[in-house]
């Protein structure tokens, strides 16, 4: 278990444009993979007390690891009703053949999930909009570089995010692309607001009422684009839908807002009610926060 944990944290720091949720998934399949278990229940005990492993070690992306780990296993063991010659054999092989071409199927899907996205929103980029976004994102940061790929002339104000500054990393990416882009502090929201057209965020989880998790000074943001009359658009991939019900701050999971037990002050995250928002840019379609939970409800059952 300890070798996947570290696997994990390599592939991690390899790969920083690979969500984490993604690089989780490829190493369940690997476990799958490898394993020596020899029936299905053992096989899915022993990826949830995997992915509880890889929860702990994704640190502020905890929550989409989460989702995602949860979903995975939900996908590849769907349809146990169906395929009876293959659940009743006395042997694994075939049983572990048929996980490993639905875990591949299900990762395959979700490497498109980011074309997908970019694809159904780069539309409402017009010609001469001011853009807002929060800290980083590498969905977001997809859906402007596919506008900018169209020719489209824009401005992008990008808060800093403290105190990881994640907003400088995105600002640099998207200037290396020729985007016009400006670092601003995560204070200033309100003085820039009105010059704003609407807000573009990403997310770290969306919940069964629609509501956002992402990086902490996005609820102000919405707050303060609710006060503008300005939109305020979600861009997510459905592997974080979360099935989590959160009502206000103190209802998130202390392991999604804090990074360390001990620090209780600080959170890495918070939490934007459905109300806020305006839409939700996903892999499944244009979203209104309502039509989340239909969604997550068709993905787990």
């Amino acid at each position: 278990m300890d070798n996947f944990v570290k696997c994990f944290d390599h592939e991690v720091k390899q790969n920083n444009d690979t969500p984490e949720a993604i690089i989780a998934i490829q190493i369940l399949i690997q476990y799958i993979e490898q394993s020596n278990v020899g029936t299905l229940q053992q096989l899915i005990e022993e990826l949830q007390d995997l992915s509880s492993h890889l929860k702990i070690a994704a640190g502020s992306s905890t929550t989409s690891v989460v989702s995602g780990c949860d979903l995975f296993v939900r996908f590849i063991t769907l349809v146990r009703n169906q395929h009876s010659e293959i659940w009743e054999s006395k042997k694994f092989e075939p049983v572990r053949k048929f996980l490993l071409d639905r875990g591949n199927q299900f990762m395959n899907r979700l490497k498109m999930s980011r074309t997908k996205i970019a694809r159904l929103a780069y539309p409402f980029i017009t010609d001469g909009v001011t853009v807002l976004t929060v800290s980083s994102s590498r969905v977001v940061q997809s859906i402007l570089s596919k506008a900018h790929d169209k020719m489209k002339k824009f401005h992008v104000l990008v808060t800093i995010s403290e105190p990881e500054k994640k907003g400088a990393m995105m600002v640099k990416s998207l200037k290396d692309k020729g985007i016009h882009a400006t670092l601003i502090l995560d204070s200033s929201i309100g003085f820039v607001m009105e010059r704003v057209d609407f807000i573009l965020v990403g997310a770290k989880g969306v919940v069964e009422n629609g509501g956002l998790i992402n990086c902490v000074g996005t609820y102000p943001v919405a707050v303060m684009a609710k006060a503008f009359n300005k939109p305020f658009y979600v861009a997510s991939e459905s592997f974080k839908f979360y099935r989590n019900f959160p009502l206000s701050q103190l209802d998130l999971p202390n392991d999604s807002k804090y990074l360390d037990s001990d620090e209780k002050n600080h959170p890495t995250v918070d939490f934007t009610p459905p109300d806020l928002i305006n839409k939700l840019f996903t892999d499944l379609g244009v979203l209104t926060p309502s039509a989340v939970s239909d969604e997550l409800i068709k993905l787990y059952i």
